[in-house]
């Protein structure tokens, strides 16, 4: 069946309402002293490979995926590269759920316990990546992913069409964020099971990022230097109830409703781990949000994760965030050496 064959991938995917395609053979060894050489190497020897899994005919524009690697750091259970249909991410959250629970629910990482915590480190470009996998009667039944580092940098405006222009502020999550609200764009971000709102949605967010990327620049301490902007997250400030709060309230925000964009036409399925984190870094250091204290993204689909900060000072604030990711399918994908399109498509 192989013969043919120039590739032969072993994939799990799983999601939380975004898929994730995890990698677990069949990528050939990556060399590297750290997480950043193991991924610029697949980046100029295989990167057809991360294309194949993520775009058309195997994937689609909205597929995650992960490589599992060795790790380079001690005492990490692996190292993980975070793939896109575009490209690469140094932090991914939604992944990072499911890479987790995937190595827990496979037995890569022996279940030591039938209830109670594991502590997983992950290896990433960005470092170790501490994740908590909660078991009950020997279920996976929730995982939690400490950020790194993550930092509120202050307000930006830029200029996008048709809305003219926007006053925004900027957050590192381990991706950097602009934050508009919804109010300022008189958009909604429901119902989405109507299309004249999705497709409204989908424009303005495509209008924003692109503009965002060209227009918005930001100095990550301690990680880089003038980095554009990654996502564009439209947000409206909600209560415990998922009602939104007016622009007067007196009262913190529960949580905020959002659709976080990163391509064209491409909205995120979730609340994003590395979006919840940034929002929670701006909120805490405004003193909106005290450590330990509750706090949620939905994304337009009703999905929730939940977080909290844990720490906060001059080199940062740190958080938890907290979700469930399910595996809905095992696959073999298998690239032949006749293949009209080695790299995958995308329309």
């Amino acid at each position: 069946m192989f013969g043919h064959a120039r590739h032969v991938l072993h994939v799990w995917d799983y999601h939380h309402g975004q898929a994730t395609r995890v990698v677990v053979a069949g990528c050939p060894p990556l060399p590297g002293r750290t997480m950043a050489e193991k991924q610029a190497y697949l980046a100029e020897h295989y990167d057809n490979l991360r294309a194949l899994v993520c775009r058309e005919p195997r994937g689609h524009r909205n597929m995650l995926g992960a490589f599992v690697t060795d790790p380079v750091t001690p005492g990490s259970h692996a190292g993980v590269i975070f793939i896109h249909p575009d490209g690469y991410f140094d932090a991914c959250g939604d992944s990072t759920f499911s890479v987790a629970v995937a190595l827990v629910e496979s037995g890569l990482v022996p279940r030591e316990i039938e209830d109670g915590d594991l502590t997983l480190r992950l290896d990433t470009v960005l470092g170790v990546v501490p994740v908590r996998v909660t078991l009950g009667s020997g279920r996976v039944r929730a995982v939690t992913m400490e950020s790194g580092r993550t930092f509120a940098l202050g307000q930006a405006s830029f200029q996008a069409e048709p809305f003219g222009n926007l006053a925004i502020e900027l957050a590192w999550g381990g991706l950097l964020y602009a934050f508009v609200p919804a109010a300022a764009l008189g958009i909604a971000l429901h119902p989405l099971d109507d299309p004249t709102t999705r497709q409204r949605l989908l424009d303005a967010g495509t209008a924003l990022w692109q503009a965002a990327r060209r227009q918005l620049r930001a100095d990550i301490p301690g990680i880089e230097q003038g980095r554009p902007v990654d996502l564009v997250t439209i947000f409206e400030d909600v209560d415990a109830h998922g009602q939104p709060l007016p622009p007067n309230a007196t009262t913190p925000p529960a949580g905020a409703r959002v659709a976080n964009f990163y391509a064209p036409q491409t909205m995120g399925r979730t609340p994003s781990g590395t979006g919840t984190a940034a929002h929670v870094a701006l909120l805490t250091t405004k003193g909106q949000l005290p450590l330990g204290t509750p706090y949620y993204h939905e994304s337009p689909l009703g999905l929730r994760f939940t977080a909290r900060a844990i720490a906060a000072g001059d080199d940062g604030v740190v958080s938890e965030i907290s979700t469930m990711s399910y595996c809905m399918g095992i696959g073999t994908l298998v690239l032949r050496d006749d293949d009209p399109f080695p790299a995958g498509f995308t329309l």
